[in-house]
């Protein structure tokens, strides 16, 4: 037998990786360590910008005293704030406030979103107004996304409601208690669909900006398959995604004190202004927050990216790119002048 015909042994070391291209594939989540840069777009940061502003102006003509803008993972605050706009407007017109909230923030996340997408998947910032375009395009579509789990929800209630039925024709013990418990298995679907909706609206939007073929109910279903089969990978995903908001949030929070400070200094120079000196640090504070907020919107692309990649679907670098516009053909001269 010669050297040939022997066998030399499987080689799973070099194998592994020759497969691996780079760190991203061992550990997809640094992908989100991309995205930070986006805090440098001037375009991304002013339509949060703006967004905040316009909120912060619709809000203060029902709130009651002046509204102070609070960070991004202060949920408690921004949920407060939505409580109160319903308390002093009432359930109708509140309801409308937040519809025009909704119109105003769908765009503005997509945009972002977007942005973060393609940093997370390796590519440059895609240019504002091409994004725009895209996002614009699909506006009305998106603006489903959050009106179909709530018809759902509706629909799933009106149905434990008839469920209640029976007891009140027989108002007895017996049957209030088996009603009781019927309600009480029919309402799970309803708290799933509704605790779903807290991650898969956020993440349908995403896809709404990301794929190919716009779909609210598609793209509602891969927000719930990526709740509902990688919740693991979406806690991390977030928990991750928190720390990295968190942390910028300190950094930002340091330029935003440095800032506060240099302005108290110019405007108390001779002649203080308390009123300038408010409107400043108001200004400074919005800044701050938008970039804070411009940072989370766009950690939300790059997580849709990365549990599409989870749940079987594309890679994260096969992030649809949509067609570029078409350019217009330079006119012809007429042949007098060829000739001429």
């Amino acid at each position: 037998m010669n050297k040939s015909e022997i066998h030399a042994g499987y080689d799973f070391e070099s194998g592994m990786f020759s497969r691996m291209r780079s760190w991203v594939d061992v550990a997809s989540w640094i992908r989100l360590t991309r995205i930070p840069r986006i805090l440098a777009s001037p375009s991304h940061v002013a339509v949060v910008l703006l967004a905040c502003i316009a909120t912060r102006t619709i809000a203060s003509f029902f709130a009651e005293g002046p509204l102070q803008p609070g960070r991004f993972w202060e949920l408690h605050s921004h949920i407060q704030l939505l409580v109160a706009m319903f308390q002093w407007t009432g359930p109708l017109l509140g309801s409308l406030l937040a519809a025009v909230l909704l119109i105003i923030w769908i765009p503005v996340i997509q945009f972002v979103c977007r942005g973060g997408a393609a940093l997370a998947a390796g590519k440059p910032l895609p240019r504002a107004g091409q994004t725009l375009r895209l996002v614009g395009s699909r506006l009305w579509r998106s603006l489903f996304v959050p009106i179909l789990p709530c018809l759902c929800i509706v629909a799933l209630m009106v149905g434990v409601f008839l469920i209640r039925l029976p007891s009140f024709v027989a108002d007895v013990p017996l049957v209030s208690g088996i009603t009781g418990w019927a309600i009480g298995v029919a309402a799970i679907p309803v708290g799933i669909l509704g605790f779903g909706a807290l991650f898969a609206v956020p993440l349908a939007l995403a896809a709404m900006v990301c794929e190919p073929t716009p779909d609210p109910i598609d793209s509602l279903s891969r927000g719930y398959e990526s709740l509902y089969r990688r919740p693991l990978s979406l806690a991390w995903y977030v928990a991750f995604s928190g720390a990295m908001v968190f942390l910028f949030g300190i950094l930002l929070g340091g330029i935003g004190g440095a800032s506060v400070l240099a302005a108290r200094i110019v405007t108390w120079v001779i002649s203080p202004n308390g009123v300038q000196i408010q409107s400043a640090v108001d200004a400074i504070t919005m800044v701050v927050v938008a970039w804070q907020t411009t940072l989370a919107f766009g950690l939300l692309g790059g997580v849709y990216l990365l549990l599409r990649s989870d749940t079987g679907g594309q890679e994260a670098e096969d992030l649809w790119e949509p067609p570029a516009a078409p350019v217009e053909p330079l006119p012809e001269l007429p042949k007098e002048a060829i000739d001429g």
